[in-house]
């Protein structure tokens, strides 16, 4: 039988068009197309991530800005880490579609089609099936890179967030330094703290966080962040250069766990991508592209009944302390403050970054799990039945 196309990817985020150009990198000569809902590129987001060469070097050219200095703070303390290795690394959406626009306009067997809406993926077969409110198009494989909708009965939390990119008329921010958590408290909402994204003196992207139980409204994020606003630029005029909110779920995800269909595979957030204790995601995605593009690589001459294998992008290991994590804060909400904190002032840069970005030594996860307050992390194990293996 013939295909449409040999892939369909559906979603054009950090998922989808990392898979696109690590395909281009494998020299796959299929025919790829994207379908992306939006009208066109957007500068929508900013994905980041602690750079330790394990970012494809396609990648590195396009890095907005490193910072080796991170730092996190509370009404009565402050504590920093810093290290030249394990720099903290942007990437702007419209950075990384640029990129894609640029190999898919040399490689004519890429194709995007931007405005377009997916109705419904089917399996029909030995193939797949994808239905827009344009047209059907057949492929041998399709990957689904759009997020699940949000669970209301979840286990965990959601990062729930409202942030302006702004620039000021005078000199506010300290551009050597991100500020990962400053104003961290619990309050009423949750766990709430400010993100601080500098690019230089006057320019940054301001965030307000929650982890909360439960959906924020979009107007009470905005509310928060409007008085911290006013904290942190004081005086100062600014001019807003865009705005994002979004809440991410805090939860273990991975649509493919009951996926029979092995032409049909989810990635991104679907795909288990996303750390649930953090809401990270773009190094995983990397790992996963470069590893789904090196078997579609290898199954170019296969039939289309071959099914593909599928990858989870964080290990189990992680998985199960994140959800440990996530147990402990939503038995006390309040001791949030006490585990970011102490990781800051018991856990050296590098463990810290490793940890963070699933590259943890043995040693590592001792002196991560050494700087917890031990009853909190005891209880939470046994409420969950002894560290079981079952992910929600």
């Amino acid at each position: 039988m013939s295909y449409d196309y040999d892939l369909i990817i559906i979603g054009a985020g950090a998922a989808g068009l990392s898979l696109l150009l690590a395909l281009d990198e494998t020299k796959y000569t299929q025919s790829v197309k994207i379908i992306e809902r939006s009208s066109g590129p957007q500068n929508d987001r900013i994905w980041s991530f602690w750079n330790n060469n394990s970012v494809p070097d396609y990648l590195k050219e396009i890095i907005t800005r490193e910072w080796q200095t991170w730092a996190i703070s509370t009404d009565d303390s402050s504590f920093s880490m810093s290290h030249t290795y394990h720099r903290y690394c942007s990437i702007r959406s419209e950075s990384l579609m640029k990129l894609a626009l640029e190999r898919i306009q040399i490689k004519t067997h890429f194709d995007i089609e931007f405005d377009s809406d997916v109705m419904s993926v089917d399996s029909v077969n030995d193939h797949a099936l994808v239905t827009t409110q344009r047209s059907h198009l057949t492929a041998r494989w399709v990957i689904d890179t759009r997020p699940p909708p949000l669970k209301t009965d979840h286990n965990g939390l959601l990062q729930c967030f409202y942030g302006e990119e702004i620039v000021t008329e005078g000199e506010v921010f300290n551009p050597s330094s991100v500020k990962l958590m400053q104003q961290l408290a619990s309050s009423e909402l949750g766990i709430e703290f400010i993100y601080i994204l500098p690019f230089s003196a006057n320019h940054a992207l301001v965030e307000f966080t929650c982890f909360s139980p439960i959906a924020l409204e979009r107007s009470v994020l905005q509310a928060r962040l409007k008085t911290r606003m006013q904290e942190i630029v004081g005086s100062q005029k600014y001019k807003v250069e865009r705005k994002e909110c979004a809440m991410l779920p805090m939860y273990n995800v991975n649509e493919n766990t009951n996926n029979k269909n092995r032409h049909i595979i989810y990635a991104g957030i679907a795909g288990g991508a996303m750390r649930a204790s953090t809401g990270y995601s773009f190094l995983a995605c990397q790992r996963w592209a470069k590893q789904c593009a090196s078997e579609l690589k290898s199954r170019q001459s296969l039939s289309a009944s071959t099914p593909l294998s599928l990858f989870t992008p964080i290990s189990s290991v992680y998985r199960k302390m994140d959800r440990l994590m996530l147990t402990v804060l939503r038995n006390d909400m309040g001791i949030g403050v006490t585990i970011f904190v102490q990781m800051f002032k018991k856990v050296k840069p590098a463990r810290f970054a490793r940890f963070m970005t699933e590259q943890a030594t043995i040693i590592d996860f001792m002196c991560v799990i050494w700087a917890m307050p031990k009853f909190a992390f005891l209880r939470a194990l046994f409420s969950r039945g002894k560290w079981s293996g079952r992910v929600e």
